[in-house]
């Protein structure tokens, strides 16, 4: 499940404009219930109660029927011109997300390695430091995983197994722009069951992209990735 970032206030003055659309659904027994009270109030027989004549009953009925009738037909009518459903609310509650980008953090150990204690990271020149892989999220996320991992690392997807783990929310510099933005992570831990032979190396290069295994000491120790990207640090630190 994704997590989402609102302003109280923000969400807060939705709620208040859009409070008289909300739960406001007529129903057809409305509709039956008003018809049926107005037929029989047509039908009915009454008696005179001392001064009080018969057909004034009758009068008084048949106009609260009719009252009743126009009522729900117009809040039909109000009902179809302000069709917001609770997809409408939804939709507008989501456009209040104030997370910026939403990333999958990948963490792979060496486990090839008898004592696995490092990840793969891979360096980044935009953000001019050491990463740990990561994409875009995409509404197939762990056969989209799989795809781009496939074929960066040249690994056969089937010999790969994908774990969701966690989900961080956290405000940072964009590595673009340098911009202050909310990102979401979301973590992925991602094991491997046959290595190729250049992946055990501690440095190796696919495809001109320069990939390390280094532990969290190592990463915690190089000052531009902990400069630029501790919070993922510790995330994978915390949760892989």
């Amino acid at each position: 499940m994704m997590k989402i970032l609102i302003d109280d206030g923000k969400l807060n003055l939705l709620l208040e404009a859009k409070k008289s659309f909300i739960g406001k659904r007529v129903a057809w027994d409305s509709i039956l219930s008003a018809v049926s009270f107005l037929i029989s109030v047509v039908f009915a027989s009454y008696n005179d109660i001392w001064i009080i004549p018969a057909k004034l009953f009758k009068i008084i009925f048949l106009i609260a029927g009719l009252f009743f009738t126009i009522k729900v037909f117009i809040d039909i009518y109000k009902s179809k011109k302000n069709n917001y459903s609770y997809e409408d609310l939804l939709h507008d509650i989501n456009k209040l997300n104030e997370i910026t980008h939403n990333y999958s953090i990948i963490a792979i150990r060496d486990s090839f390695n008898k004592y696995p204690n490092k990840y793969l990271v891979y360096y980044d020149n935009r953000w001019e430091c050491k990463l740990f892989l990561n994409y875009k999220d995409n509404i197939n996320n762990a056969d989209f995983i799989k795809d781009h991992l496939s074929r960066e690392l040249k690994i056969e997807k089937s010999n790969m197994k994908i774990d969701y783990v966690s989900q961080l929310i956290s405000e940072k510099i964009s590595g673009s722009d340098g911009q202050k933005k909310v990102y979401s992570h979301k973590l992925f831990m991602v094991t491997i069951n046959e290595f190729p032979e250049v992946m055990k190396s501690d440095s190796f290069i696919i495809d001109g992209r320069t990939y390390f295994w280094n532990s969290i000491i190592d990463l915690e120790n190089d000052s531009s990735a902990m400069e630029k990207n501790s919070d993922i640090i510790k995330f994978v630190k915390d949760n892989a």
